[in-house]
């Protein structure tokens, strides 16, 4: 990506990871392997990118089966 310009960010909170797309659209894909990484990269994100350039996964919330009895 040298020379080429962030278009977005897509943080994923659930995988701790950030899609980083370039203005020609190449994408590179950065996984935190722990809670402190992340915020370290989260706060380089924050403090260079305009807040229209960083955009959220979505959650992958499931609910979980209960079980019943029918």
């Amino acid at each position: 990506m040298e020379g080429q310009l962030v278009r977005e960010t897509i943080v994923d909170l659930c995988n701790r990871s950030f899609l980083i797309i370039s203005d020609d659209g190449y994408e590179k894909k950065i996984r935190c392997e722990t809670p402190e990484q992340f915020l370290d990269v989260m706060e380089v994100v924050n403090d260079l990118l305009e807040p229209e350039r960083i955009k959220y996964a979505n959650l992958a919330i499931y609910e979980k089966d209960k079980g019943t009895k029918d």
